[in-house]
C-alpha cells in the first residue's frame, strides 16, 4: 500500500481536552485503518506542543509531524514593510494547504460559527475551498452557524458545498439546509466515542488512587475558562462566588453528605486558564468543606480527565466536553450552556435538554438565580438518577456507532 500523507487541522495542542479528544480519536482511527507504517500524519501543532506527549495518548506508534503554514522565508526577509505585507496578503489569498496530501481532515468544534470570531468562519471555509482543488477536504464533526455576518453567509452558501462536511448534530444540519439549501452529512461529536486508551484499567486505577478518589464517591465541578472573556457575567469574582454557593447548597443534601468534590481543570492557556480559576474557587469554599475538596489543576491529558469525570456521580460544568466525557461514560452532567452547540450535542444527540441551563445571561449570575437553577436540575437528576443513567448509556451507544461509521467512511 502506498503511504498515505494526511493533514489534520484545528488540532494545535492538548491544552484543550475537548479538541484533544477529537484529534486523538481521528488519528487512532486512521492508524487502525491504514497501519502505522502506511500513514504519515501532519497536524497544525503549536511550536510548544510536545508530539511525544500526543503519541502517549495513542494505542500505537505513528509517524506524527508538525505542519507549518508560516510566511515563506523569501517574503519574511523583505526589508520594506509595505512590500512584505502586500506579498504576504497575496500569499494568504492564493496559497492552498492541500498540495502533497492525500486528504485534509479538519476536526470539529465550533470554529465554523460566530461564537469565538466574527470573521473566522468565512476565512476558514475559503481556505478549505482553495485546498479542495488540490485534494479531498473533509470537515469532520462540525457545529456550523448560525451566521449573521454577510461574509460568513456568503462563504457558507457558495464555498461550503464543495467540501465534504460532517455536522456533529441535527441542529447544524437543519440550519444549513433551511437557511442555505446546503445538505450536510450527519455524524456526532467525535469525543462521544472511546478514547484510544479508555480501556486501560491500569491508568484508571492508578489515577483514582493518586487523587484518593473512589468510584461514585465524588462529583466533579468544571468552571469555564471562557469566563475570562466574560462569557457568563461581567465579573469573574461573581462567577466564582456563585460556584461556591452552588457547592455550599449541594453539600447540604443528604445524598452528598460524605461525597468528595473534585474541581477539575479542563482547558489551559491560551484556551482559558482553569487552573487559576479553581485555585481561586478553592479559597472561597467554606473551611468546613475543605477536607472534601480534591483539586486537579495540573495537565493530566484527555484520557485521565475522562476517567475522573466518568467515575464520579455527576458533573456540573461550564465547558461542553467535560459533559461529553461524563455522558460518554454513562453518567449525567448539568451543563451551563453559553452557545447553541449545547442544543445540538447535548440536547439533540444525547437527548438531555433536561440537563442544560442557558447560562450566558449576566443577570442569572449577578442576582444569584443560577444557584437556584442548578439546585433544581440537581434535584430532578437525583430523583430520576438510575433512569437518566440508563437513557444516557443507550443514547451514547447510538452516537458512538455513528462516529465509528463516519470514521470508517472517511
Amino acid at each position: 500500500m502506498k503511504k498515505q500523507k494526511i493533514l489534520i487541522l484545528h488540532f494545535p495542542s492538548l491544552n484543550n481536552y475537548g479538541t484533544g479528544m477529537m484529534g486523538l480519536v481521528t488519528i487512532q482511527a486512521l492508524v487502525d485503518r491504514f497501519g502505522s507504517k502506511n500513514i504519515e500524519i501532519y497536524c497544525d501543532f503549536n511550536e510548544e506542543t510536545n508530539i511525544d506527549e500526543v503519541k502517549s495518548e495513542l494505542r500505537t506508534d505513528v509517524e506524527l509531524k508538525r505542519y507549518s503554514n508560516d510566511i515563506p522565508e523569501k517574503i519574511a526577509s523583505i526589508r520594506i514593510s509595505v512590500i512584505r505585507e502586500i506579498l504576504y496578503r497575496l500569499y494568504k489569498i492564493f496559497y492552498a494547504e492541500g498540495k502533497g496530501f492525500n486528504r485534509i481532515i479538519v476536526i470539529g468544534g465550533d470554529d465554523l460559527s460566530e461564537y469565538y470570531s466574527k470573521n473566522g468562519a468565512a476565512s476558514n471555509i475559503y481556505n478549505k475551498f482553495k485546498s479542495s482543488f488540490l485534494t479531498k477536504v473533509i470537515l469532520l464533526g462540525q457545529t456550523i452557524g448560525p451566521f449573521d455576518h454577510p461574509h460568513n453567509r456568503f462563504a457558507s452558501k457558495y464555498f461550503l458545498p464543495r467540501l465534504h462536511v460532517y455536522s456533529r448534530d441535527a441542529h447544524s444540519s437543519e440550519y444549513m439546509l433551511n437557511e442555505f439549501g446546503v445538505k450536510l452529512n450527519q455524524t456526532a461529536d467525535l469525543a462521544l466515542t472511546d478514547l484510544p486508551l479508555q480501556y486501560d484499567k491500569h491508568i484508571e486505577s492508578e489515577l483514582l488512587s493518586k487523587y484518593r478518589l473512589t468510584q461514585n464517591e465524588y462529583y466533579c465541578v468544571v468552571v469555564s475558562g471562557l469566563q475570562e472573556c466574560n462569557y457568563y457575567c461581567d465579573d469573574t469574582n461573581t462567577y466564582l462566588l456563585r460556584f461556591k454557593e452552588i457547592i455550599d447548597s449541594l453539600s447540604k443534601d443528604p445524598w452528598l453528605e460524605n461525597k468528595k468534590i473534585c474541581l477539575l481543570a479542563h482547558t489551559f492557556p491560551p484556551y482559558g486558564d482553569e487552573s487559576a480559576l479553581i485555585q481561586k474557587l478553592e479559597t472561597l469554599i467554606d473551611i468546613s468543606l475543605r477536607d472534601k475538596v480534591v483539586i486537579v489543576k495540573e495537565r493530566i491529558l484527555p484520557t485521565r480527565a475522562r476517567f475522573i469525570l466518568g467515575n464520579g456521580l455527576f458533573t456540573i460544568t461550564g465547558r461542553m466536553h467535560p459533559a461529553v466525557s461524563t455522558f460518554q461514560m454513562g453518567k449525567p452532567a448539568i451543563c451551563l450552556s453559553y452557545s447553541t452547540k449545547y442544543k445540538g450535542v447535548i440536547g439533540d444527540s444525547i437527548g438531555r435538554y433536561d440537563l442544560v441551563i442557558e447560562s450566558n445571561d449576566p443577570t442569572l449570575w449577578e442576582q444569584g438565580e443560577i444557584v437556584t437553577l442548578v439546585k433544581e436540575k440537581y434535584n430532578y437528576m437525583i430523583t430520576n438518577y438510575d433512569i437518566i443513567c440508563s437513557e444516557i448509556t443507550a443514547k451514547v451507544s447510538t452516537q458512538k456507532q455513528l462516529v465509528i461509521d463516519t470514521l470508517n467512511e472517511i
